[in-house]
């Protein structure tokens, strides 16, 4: 049974001073409702208004006390809840996660040409500059920010950009160059529903083929897509530390939804990923040596005697400019082999449920809290979310062969990681459930949709 009651909440208002207060009226009305601790709304209150001056935060703080009034002699009191005990937590977005799993990771550079939902990495680590020497620049557009980044690592720095699809496409040709150079690089691209300006404000995971192709030419990359905070921050802080042992480019792929999403958490910050992998070079230093640990020593200008010579063009040892066929095999080979060596340091998926589960779900990035709460209900139904979508982890083909149906839940509308396990494997993955509205997965259609192919 419904009861509608008139509340005079703009009187309140004017009561206290300024009819612009009736939002703290009202805060106030269901403070009283609801029993909330008094004097901790009232901090907020003063917390919330203390830039405007005195006179404005006891406006609010009267229009609080009349609304809290009001709502605390309300006869309905089955809306009131005994209060519990509270603990403080740590809140984090996505946003955070990166900017702190960067700082982890050595990063003392970053360009960028601004472009949503990617901006706010480049923002946030601008407030921290100062504090943890980072030199954020803001370029005059992407081609620009890609290769700055470039020649901050050519010169020694831990560098990154972030950006969106749109802003990704326009870097496409400078990733190449990185790949040819074998300079590392950290490339961010959060991701939002395309094609062009598409849906800015809005979530999507429509960027995986645009990362792992992205270029012309073949080198190595790998890509990593966080679903967590812990994960944020883990990858971060690991993608600096994979792209200057490897000298490749590593990209960090979030959306909209991953980054903008704020959770308590009480993550560990990791320690391991700051060491470097720079030598110092000789009189007779060679920038692309045939090594045989299978990647060549990378020095920096100024660190030993030395010239450090790098070029876009197809390059003997030495760095220099050459069109011998034999040597263009046998520097793309040694580029390729790289392949092989990143087997040694691949991030595992995150594995959830039932271990022999009949029914697999696979997902990436942000649908891992989705996928988790269903498999919590659903105890003959397994979880492989992945964190590292590319390379693949040799690991996972054995998982998908076990299961009796796997299925493939992604928020795009082709199915973009079930095609790449496609090619990867030569298996078919049929079982997809896609959503490119612009929206994350709710619970209920999970549920729905995961009925619906396994009837």
């Amino acid at each position: 049974h419904l009861t509608f009651r008139e509340i005079p909440f703009s009187e309140m208002a004017k009561q206290s001073g300024n009819r612009l207060y009736i939002n703290t009226v009202m805060f106030g009305f269901i403070a009283g409702m609801l029993d909330i601790d008094v004097e901790n709304a009232k901090d907020q209150i003063k917390m919330r208004f203390k830039k405007l001056g005195e006179e404005i935060v006891l406006g609010n703080l009267k229009a609080f006390n009349l609304g809290y009034t009001a709502g605390d002699s309300e006869p309905k009191k089955t809306l009131r809840e005994k209060p519990v005990d509270f603990t403080p937590h740590k809140v984090f977005n996505g946003n955070n996660a990166l900017v702190i799993g960067a700082l982890a990771g050595g990063v003392n550079y970053l360009a960028a040409y601004p472009m949503s939902p990617g901006t706010s990495v480049m923002s946030m680590l601008s407030e921290k500059s100062h504090t943890y020497g980072v030199l954020v620049e803001q370029a005059e557009d992407e081609i620009a920010a890609m290769n700055m980044i470039q020649g901050a690592w050519y010169a020694g720095a831990r560098a990154m950009t972030t950006t969106s699809g749109g802003g990704f496409a326009l870097m496409s040709e400078a990733v190449s160059l990185a790949g040819m150079t074998e300079t590392p690089a950290v490339i961010h691209v959060a991701q939002r529903p395309g094609p062009a300006t598409g849906l800015p404000t809005r979530t999507e995971q429509g960027d995986l083929n645009l990362v792992v192709f992205a270029g012309h030419g073949e080198f190595p990359r790998v890509v990593y897509a966080p679903g967590t905070i812990e994960d944020g921050i883990e990858l971060a802080a690991r993608a600096f530390w994979m792209a200057d042992k490897y000298q490749i480019p590593v990209f960090l792929l979030s959306d909209q939804y991953w980054l903008e999403s704020m959770v308590a958490a009480d993550p560990s910050i990791p320690r391991q990923y700051l060491e470097r992998f720079i030598v110092a070079s000789g009189s007779e230093y060679q920038r692309y040596a045939f090594d045989a640990s299978g990647i060549s020593p990378r020095s920096v200008p100024g660190f030993g005697k030395g010239f450090v010579k790098v070029d876009s063009d197809e390059h003997d040892e030495s760095g220099a400019i050459t069109e011998s066929f034999e040597m263009r095999v046998k520097m793309q080979n040694k580029r390729l082999h790289k392949f092989e060596l990143l087997l040694a340091d691949e991030v595992e998926p995150i594995l959830y449920g039932k271990k022999d589960a009949k029914h697999l779900l696979v997902g990436w990035g942000s649908t891992y809290g989705v996928l988790r709460e269903y498999v919590d209900s659903h105890p003959d139904t397994g979880l492989v979310h992945l964190r590292q979508v590319y390379p693949l982890p040799a690991s996972l083909e054995n998982r998908l062969r076990n299961a009796e149906a796997v299925i493939v839940i992604e928020n795009n509308a082709t199915g973009q990681l079930a095609n790449l396990m496609q090619m990867t494997y030569g298996s078919k993955f049929d079982h997809r459930i896609l959503k490119y509205s612009g929206e994350p997965f709710f619970i209920e259609e999970i549920e729905r949709r995961i009925k619906e192919v396994l009837v």
